[in-house]
């Protein structure tokens, strides 16, 4: 089987097709298994004034690559490919077509994964193509109506209980294979027509409307003048909702986007970076984006809004970079969950410097180094009462979007009231009493 790959991209959504960059190989051992991968870019694409790195491990040589020490996949090819949601519905569907043909492979790999997500909603700009040409890969429809969502919820719970029929495995490839994370979620047309995600609840979720609650974390980072993506909640039964956040790696008449995540960005591999701090971050940040200021600022106030709604899920694939023009710039914030201290969770919290414990963050270390997000000290105290100030308006904001008492009762040690005091006795402020 030749699984060598041809890759293309758009660039900035001028050209009317997408662009040919490169040639993709994979490594196997053990049947399906990925070793590793090499890469080699087109001699066209190297000629183009527009060219750009697909990303950091990927400079722009002639030669042959090949992946990182430790890494099967690239980073660009890592962030589009889906991670554990997608993973384990593109091999739920493979089994099931297996158990008919017996010609197919016993069991798929990361490589499988990569080229098995929907073409139409694949991360960013990149598509892929077989060598020899053909269709682009994979050619599932890949996304859903909006008034499918009840159909969607319901093949998703089926799966998630284990009674999943093979049609509705077969859907689920079609429309929930690209968004990444281990949470259910799928892929559905917004009613102005654009690409969105629909973040499903969870069947470990308990009393808790996980994604009600990360709508309220959204409103509290836009109230704080923070860069969110467009979003909807759709209320299912009484106490449990979707959230439906728009793609931002799509533009106008959905246009892709270039997109890497910050784990690309810093150069990690799967089994690094649990101890990379925000500060560290500030380095790749200023050097990656076209407008490295604005971009800190805005992670300043990110990692504030972090700390205050204790949101312990912001592993370096919960921030990412989008292509604008010639250069980088920080995507929208996502996967905003703010925790429960008794619920613990502290391993995958960012720690803010070497001095921060990631179990406990404290806005003191945040303030120490703002000079690494290039922001006086005044200027400082500024972002961090913009962003408490917002978030000590969360029970109003758990009012308007219907949020259940109890659950409010039940959430409301996330919101760091030490800390929120804190901010408070900072010169400059104006936050009224929580």
């Amino acid at each position: 089987m030749n699984a060598t790959t041809q890759v293309a991209v758009w660039l900035d959504g001028l050209e009317p097709d997408p662009v040919r960059v490169g040639m993709l190989r994979p490594s196997f051992q053990g049947g399906r298994t990925l070793a590793s991968t090499a890469f080699q870019y087109d001699t066209d694409f190297l000629a183009r004034a527009d060219r750009y790195e697909l990303s950091p491990d990927l400079p722009l040589v002639s030669s042959i690559q090949y992946a990182p020490e430790g890494q099967a996949l690239f980073g660009a090819f890592a962030d589009a490919a889906p991670d554990d949601w997608g993973e384990r519905i593109i091999e739920a569907h493979h089994a099931s077509r297996a158990r008919r043909d017996s010609s197919l492979p016993r069991a798929i790999g990361k490589f499988d994964f990569l080229i098995g997500v929907a073409d139409q909603t694949r991360m960013g700009a990149l598509r892929l193509q077989a060598a020899e040409g053909g269709d682009w890969l994979s050619s599932d429809a890949g996304v859903a109506n909006l008034h499918d969502l009840a159909r969607i919820l319901e093949a998703a719970g089926r799966y998630e209980t284990g009674e999943a029929t093979d049609e509705d495995v077969a859907y689920l490839n079609d429309v929930a294979t690209s968004p990444g994370g281990a949470r259910p979620k799928a892929n559905v047309v917004a009613p102005n027509g654009r690409l969105a995600i629909a973040k499903l609840p969870h069947s470990k979720d308990g009393n808790s409307d996980v994604e009600g609650w990360e709508a309220l974390a959204l409103t509290l980072a836009g109230n704080a003048g923070l860069r969110t993506p467009a979003w909807s909640l759709e209320r299912v039964g009484r106490e449990k909702s979707v959230l439906i956040s728009e793609r931002f790696d799509r533009a106008e008449k959905n246009v892709r986007v270039g997109y890497i995540s910050a784990r690309t960005a810093l150069g990690l591999g799967i089994y690094d970076g649990d101890r990379t701090t925000y500060e560290e971050f500030t380095d790749t940040l200023a050097e990656l984006s076209v407008n490295p200021r604005v971009d800190l600022h805005e992670m300043f106030g990110r990692v504030a809004l972090n700390v205050l709604i204790r949101n312990v899920d912001d592993h370096w694939r919960n921030h990412g970079f989008l292509r604008a023009g010639n250069g980088w710039r920080l995507a929208p914030v996502f996967d905003l969950n703010p925790v429960p201290r008794r619920r613990g969770g502290a391993i995958f919290a960012r720690p803010i410097s070497r001095e921060d414990d990631p179990r406990d963050r404290d806005l003191r270390v945040l303030l120490k180094i703002a000079d690494s997000f290039q922001l006086s000290q005044d200027a400082a105290y500024a972002v961090l009462h913009r962003v408490a100030d917002a978030v000590a308006g969360w029970p109003r904001v758990a009012d308007d979007l219907g949020i259940a008492q109890a659950q409010r009762d039940a959430m409301a040690d996330a919101f760091d009231v030490a800390q929120l005091d804190y901010v408070r006795a900072l010169p400059g402020g104006s936050m009224p009493g929580a």
